[in-house]
Order: structure tokens, then C-alpha cells, then sequence
């Protein structure tokens, strides 16, 4: 069934927290209710938050009763706010002093949130395509990607990370790699394009994208 009259453009990342599912895209309106890039529907009807965002949002994770997001913004309810930034229910505010690129993909694993996209700095650090967040400061994950992250997956102490590039750690990783929160390490040899989305169940690694080749088999 509809949610209301929807959005009027495009969306392009979802995320529930109890009741309440929380929208991030390209659009202006949801429900006819004016709301910049994300909003909330609480089962009945739909809510902006604050003021929204001054571009895209590509991502969102939520951690208690933060909701974080991520995209290609530079302003988050009129504060400004590189690429990322939380709600915390009632007012915006920025994780540092964000990306100097976009954030695509958003993981969080225990208190630790992770940002993968396309950028090299965090917080004014080096970082290059992913980046952790302790709730005060960032902090690179090795020598990073070669190329654009757009997905992650936490599972235990272990991050999943797809995108379009073939190096992790300074290691041929094609596409897709795993962080286990000290080192990069390939999966098997990889998809032959780019992966835009994973997602863990138990001890499996489900993934989707553009490819056609998965370790070397033919996987649409």
C-alpha cells in the first residue's frame, strides 16, 4: 500500500527506528508536506525534520535515538555539516568537520559508526572512501579503498564493504573487501563491477550489483 501521497523525487535510502521509518533522497516534499531530503512517517502521516538538508541524502543508520545520514550536503538544518550528520529528535548537528567528498553508505557496529563514499579526508584526517566515527573523533580503517564505497555491512567485528574499487588495505580486493577492525583482507576474487548493496544473515554475505561474475562463476 502508499505511504500518503509519497515523495515528489527521488529516494534513495530508508532506515526504521520502533514505529517511525525515516526517508533520505533527492526530494522536496513528502506528502505533500515540505521536507528537504528526509522525513519521517510514523505510520499515519508524514513529518519533516527541521530544516532537511541543502542536497541529497544517500544514507542513513540509526543508533538509539540518533539517526544519522549521509549524502552529498553541505548544510543540515542550516548548520553546517560536510556530508554527514545526526538528528538527535530535535535539532541537527555535524559529526566534526565531516567529508571532503560525498558519504554513499552508512554501518553501524556496537558504538561505532562507519562512513564509506567518495573522499579522502575525515574529520581533517586522512581517509580514503571509509572512515569510523567513536562519537567524538575520526579515524581512518588502514589505507582504506582505492576508489568509491557504496555499501556496508557490520556483522560482529567484522565490516563489509562494496563499491567500485580494487584495492583495500593496498591489497587487490576486487569490488568487495572485509575490515576486521585491524586489517583489509580480499573476498575470495571478487565481482567483476561494482556493488551497491550487502547484507549479512548469520554467517553469509549477500551481495548486489552491477556485475556478472562472483569468485570467478557467473552471477547476474
Amino acid at each position: 500500500s502508499a505511504l500518503g501521497q509519497g515523495m515528489n523525487d527521488t529516494v534513495s535510502a530508508l532506515a526504521l527506528s520502533g514505529n517511525d521509518l525515516y526517508v533520505g533522497g533527492s526530494f522536496t516534499t513528502a506528502g505533500g508536506v515540505g521536507a528537504r531530503a528526509v522525513a519521517r512517517w510514523d505510520g499515519e502521516a508524514w513529518a519533516a525534520l527541521g530544516f532537511g538538508m541543502n542536497d541529497a541524502v544517500w544514507a542513513l543508520a540509526v543508533h538509539g535515538k540518533d539517526l544519522y545520514k549521509g549524502g552529498g550536503f553541505t548544510l543540515a538544518g542550516g548548520v553546517p555539516a560536510d556530508s554527514i550528520a545526526k538528528w538527535d529528535g530535535n535539532a541537527w548537528s555535524a559529526l566534526g568537520a565531516g567529508m571532503n567528498g560525498p558519504v554513499h553508505a552508512l554501518a553501524i557496529s556496537g558504538d561505532a559508526l562507519y562512513a564509506g563514499g567518495v573522499f579522502t579526508t575525515a574529520g581533517g584526517v586522512p581517509a580514503n572512501s571509509i572512515a569510523q566515527w567513536d562519537g567524538a573523533t575520526w579515524s581512518a580503517l588502514g589505507a582504506g579503498l582505492n576508489s568509491d564505497v557504496t555499501a556496508l555491512a557490520a556483522a560482529g567485528t567484522n565490516l563489509f564493504v562494496g563499491g567500485y574499487f580494487s584495492e583495500a588495505g593496498g591489497n587487490s580486493a576486487s569490488c568487495v573487501a572485509k575490515w576486521n577492525g585491524s586489517a583489509w583482507s580480499a573476498l575470495g576474487s571478487g565481482v567483476n563491477s561494482s556493488v551497491r548493496a550487502l547484507a549479512v544473515s548469520g554467517t553469509n554475505l549477500f551481495v548486489g550489483g552491477y556485475f556478472t561474475k562472483a569468485g570467478g562463476n557467473d552471477a547476474s
